[in-house]
């Protein structure tokens, strides 16, 4: 069997284009070319060396941004005997305790970098290795005995993984781009994910919007033989309670200082200094306060609008109160002009102007640090979003309202209302309006009817069923359906689990890496920015799930035990600060002359019949109808403008990007 191993190492400069670690490679052929392509397509993913291994019709690759062990990180890293070979993206965060256990089992470990851990863990415990990992990673381990390959993915899915096999060839990579450079590869839209793209903004795993190219879907491995069978099996999901044998709330407030406290500690682990995104929020403020303890001299950054709506000004008042080194960051209508090259670090389409935002801010931390710290789910664990609120709420008054009586008067009563009385109750920068009224309509009076998982999407939804009717031509109508609404696990329906914990894991099964986490992995990447998720620990998961709903969220209250914990780090008055979204004053943007020549850029008529699948009257409609507002028209019409720069930079290649490698 042939193997060649090299590497090439090379020194970071801070004026490239540049970003994080992504792994690359392919099975069933072997080409040397392709490998050196993949690589270079990700060096802005791993500015600081690539190294590859090339064997029996199996290659693979890593670009390494160097966090820990900065001189002896270099991928591929192997076994003593170099029988087994590893590639990782990520960080594991408990790699010191795991490289004590393999040394005391016997191992020799060469370096102290988290990725040696893996090749000698899975040469330890084989596929159970993926149980006793605590971190976030996407990684291969190639068996060079038995030319099998073993891929795994972490349990919230914080780092990607795409694949795509055809023809007795199986490619592999952290970003879609990668895999567009295989030949083979064809370069088509998913027709079948357009309408899910519509009514979510982002495409539910394991699809995509590229046809025949497929995620491994978090907390899952792949095993791929020699002879290319692949075998996917899910290692881990989100634990719901049955028993109501719950300790005292005080006793869980304890229990969760120490666990918070100590995937703070784990995050911290790096070789090279760790920043620290703050907004006003009291999610990144805690693990600010949290951070401090282990680094007294903390940068931290915060992104703004130049509007009277974002949270800079709280955010600079929790930076004074805690003694960081705060710089704040100002996204300006200009900004938008790197939406298309924006939409192209994304790979994957998330429809939501909010995109420029995480770019920006990724932008300027990563001008001086590897490693940010950021406060992502923690609105998905302790219940921080208002339909935590809400959909409880419904289902408690739907049990007690007979059903006549809902349809028959409250729900009349409902439609009466002016829109303009509901956006009294609506906390976004444009008004509830008219398409919003009616998506609430539609949403309480066939609540219950379909169950929990279609309930929670109507509510989520951008288009309804109704608007994807209306904007599709000809026979793309037939497409807008709800069939990509997966009906909720039996186990957890009739387990008899707490109803708001149901809901919450439905986040975890779908929303969170599909629409939070690549938004972050991909924009801080781009700018070879390493972002870490304490709340993501999954220790800390299980510990608050096992908690009863009453320190999580109530009908007044959100957040109820984080607030709790909070005030031992942090003044009263930034732990009660109210929740407010994240989001860019899209009426403030849209006035700007910039943005209106990249609408007509992408949603002009011959644009819309070129691509077939809207009504190009119907998409005029929407257009000139947005001056009016509203909250839903703006981000629908933001969601097409996204989706069709997708098709014309990867189906179309009109437009073109370097990575900078």
């Amino acid at each position: 069997m042939a193997l060649e191993i090299r590497a090439e190492w090379g020194i970071r400069s801070r004026f490239q284009a540049i970003s994080m670690c992504g792994i690359f490679g392919f099975a069933g052929f072997q080409d040397t070319t392709l490998l050196r392509r993949m690589g270079r397509c990700l060096h802005h993913r791993g500015p600081d060396g690539k190294g590859y291994l090339e064997a029996d019709r199996f290659s693979m690759g890593n670009a390494r941004l160097s966090i820990i062990d900065l001189a002896g990180g270099d991928q591929p890293i192997y076994n003593e005997d170099r029988t087994l070979a590893v590639v990782q993206n990520g960080e594991i965060y408990n790699y010191v305790e795991l490289r004590e256990q393999l040394l005391a089992r016997g191992h020799v470990l060469h370096t102290h970098c988290d990725t040696e851990v893996l090749v000698h863990g899975y040469e330890e415990w084989g596929k159970d290795l993926v149980q006793r990992l605590n971190g976030m990673f996407a990684f291969a381990v190639h068996d060079l005995r038995t030319g099998e390959t073993f891929f795994a993915r972490d349990r919230c899915g914080q780092k990607p993984f795409y694949y795509w096999q055809g023809g007795g060839k199986f490619v592999f990579a952290s970003e879609v781009k990668a895999i567009l450079e295989c030949d083979a590869v064809e370069r088509a839209p998913n027709l079948e994910a357009i309408d899910p793209y519509l009514g979510l903004r982002y495409v539910p795993e394991p699809q995509t919007l590229f046809a025949g190219i497929r995620t491994l879907p978090a907390a899952h491995t792949l095993t791929l033989s020699r002879q290319g069978d692949v075998r996917i099996e899910r290692y881990w999901s989100v634990p719901l309670r049955t028993d109501r044998n719950y300790l005292s709330d005080g006793d869980y407030l304890e229990a969760l200082d120490t666990k918070f406290r100590d995937a703070v500690r784990l995050t911290m682990r790096s070789d090279v200094p760790v920043s620290s995104y703050l907004s006003a929020g009291v999610d990144s403020s805690l693990i600010t306060a949290a951070a401090l303890e282990f680094n007294s001299d903390l940068h931290t950054f915060c992104i703004g609008f130049n509007s009277s709506i974002d949270e800079t000004k709280d955010a600079a008042e929790t930076a004074r109160l805690l003694g960081t080194n705060h710089r704040e960051i100002q996204v300006t209508p200009e900004d938008f002009e790197r939406l298309p090259r924006v939409v192209w670090q994304m790979d994957r389409p998330v429809g939501d102007a909010l995109i420029i935002a995480f770019d920006r801010l990724a932008a300027h931390c990563s001008e001086d640090f590897k490693v940010v710290l950021g406060g992502e789910g923690a609105d998905e664990m302790f219940a921080g979003y208002q339909f935590h609120k809400i959909i409880p709420l419904i289902e408690r008054y739907r049990r007690l309202m007979p059903g006549p009586l809902h349809h028959g008067l409250a729900m009349p009563a409902f439609r009466a209302t002016p829109a303009s009385v509901l956006d009294r109750f609506f906390h976004f920068p444009a008004d509830l309006g008219r398409q919003g009224k009616t998506r609430i309509a539609d949403f309480l009076s066939g609540y219950g009817r379909k169950g929990l998982r279609h309930d929670y999407f109507a509510l989520k939804t951008l288009w309804s069923q109704g608007d994807r009717l209306g904007i599709y031509a000809g026979d793309f109508k037939r497409r807008a359906t709800d069939d990509w609404i997966h009906a909720e696990p039996e186990a957890d329906r009739t387990g008899g689990h707490p109803f708001l914990d149901r809901l919450l894991k439905l986040q975890y099964d779908e929303w969170l890496q599909d629409w939070a986490l690549i938004r972050q992995d991909k924009n801080t990447m781009a700018h070879s920015l390493e972002i870490r998720l304490p709340f993501l620990d999954h220790e800390l998961i299980e510990m608050v799930f096992a908690m009863p709903p009453h320190l999580k969220a109530d009908f007044k209250r959100d957040k109820i035990i984080e607030r709790q914990l909070a005030l031992r780090r942090l003044p009263k008055e930034v732990c009660n600060r109210p929740k407010n979204p994240f989001f860019l004053p899209m009426d403030y943007f849209y006035r700007n002359p910039k943005i209106r020549e990249l609408i007509d850029l992408t949603l002009n008529e011959d644009q819309v019949k070129k691509r077939g699948y809207f009504d190009p009257a119907a998409v005029r409609r929407l257009v000139d109808t947005m001056q009016a507002g509203e909250f839903i028209g703006l981000k629908q019409v933001m969601s097409l403008v996204i989706l069709e720069l997708w098709h014309m930079i990867f189906i179309d290649r009109s437009m073109t990007f370097d990575s900078g490698g």
